[in-house]
């Protein structure tokens, strides 16, 4: 577990001992006899973006990222309530293309806006809570067992790559296409609510991955008790990705610790029984891995070889 999680197992989980709270295993509160899922992210100045960013943007992304818990959950996203802090020297013109990007996302999502509070602040701080419903359930086992398989949805570590190349324009060689594509994913993820909903009653655990592809695996393991196998030749990658490859040989390495541990990609994680298998109507799904006795994570690649990777995800602290 990375420090963050160490801090919220030390200080915060006292103090939720209660069921709605899920004992802070899984990506939201779930309040059953109200079928409500509830779940909350922050994003501060400096800390998850820079200034420069158009508030339009970080309007949707502080939305999907909300909504990719709420996809977790496997609920329906119902609406939010926001927090802002901002300088005062920009809060109208700010607030202006803010509200654009919240206008744009609220209706492709079918989102309310419920409520909130606003403050002036030496830095952008921005809060969402959201709101989500379920029928029946919603994934709250945070468990697997030995030979369940490990699956993730769409291409994996695209945020991470489009990160570096943002903050470090020479890190790799990449045409200017491949670039922007590698960013947008970073700035603009895609929730997937309708995949989270329909494995509710199949998947053993599900979560997002915010904080990198092997951080959340450790997770799992430490929670199970077991050991998290997974292949380098299995993980699904976008042509962009697969062009940095191609572009940077010497550097393949470096290019594949980013996949593992960049986080910001929001696709789903999960695991699923030897017995289960999907039908027809999963698309954009790839399977992994698989889990074993033992513990902790181990990586191989396409020649069967361990690979070492020195950085497991991103934290807070």
């Amino acid at each position: 577990m990375n420090n963050e999680k160490k801090i919220i197992e030390k200080y915060l989980l006292p103090l939720a001992q209660n069921k709605e709270s899920l004992f802070l295993k899984n990506d939201a509160a779930y309040f059953e006899k109200k079928n409500l899922v509830i779940s909350t992210d922050m994003m501060i100045e400096d800390k998850h973006f820079k200034k420069s960013i158009d508030p339009n943007l970080l309007a949707k992304k502080l939305i999907r990222i909300n909504l990719s818990d709420i996809a977790a959950m496997g609920a329906v996203p119902d609406g939010f309530f926001l927090n802002i802090a901002l300088p005062k020297t920009k809060t109208q013109s700010w607030l202006k293309n803010f509200t654009k990007g919240l206008k744009s996302d609220m209706k492709k999502f079918n989102l309310k806006l419920y409520g909130g509070d606003m403050s002036s602040s030496d830095k952008i701080f921005l809060s969402l809570t959201i709101l989500g419903k379920t029928n029946v359930s919603c994934h709250k086992k945070n468990h697997t067992k030995s030979n369940s398989g490990i699956f993730v949805t769409g291409c994996i570590g695209d945020a991470g790559l489009g990160y570096e190349l943002m903050t470090n324009d020479s890190i790799f060689n990449c045409s200017k296409k491949s670039k922007k594509r590698l960013i947008q994913k970073l700035l603009l993820p895609e929730p997937r609510l309708s995949i989270g909903k329909k494995l509710l009653n199949n998947a053993e655990f599900c979560t997002d991955i915010s904080d990198g592809l092997l951080e959340e695996l450790s997770f799992i393991a430490h929670q199970s008790n077991k050991r998290a196998n997974i292949f380098l030749d299995k993980i699904p990658l976008s042509f962009a990705s697969k062009e940095l490859f191609m572009k940077n040989k010497r550097k393949v390495n470096d290019i594949w610790k980013i996949i593992l541990s960049g986080g910001e990609d929001y696709e789903l994680l999960f695991c699923l029984s030897a017995k289960q298998t999907l039908d027809k109507n999963f698309n954009g799904i790839s399977k992994i891995g698989y889990f074993s006795s033992g513990k902790g994570v181990r990586i191989f690649d396409c020649d069967g070889k361990e690979f070492k990777a020195n950085k497991y995800g991103f934290s807070h602290f």
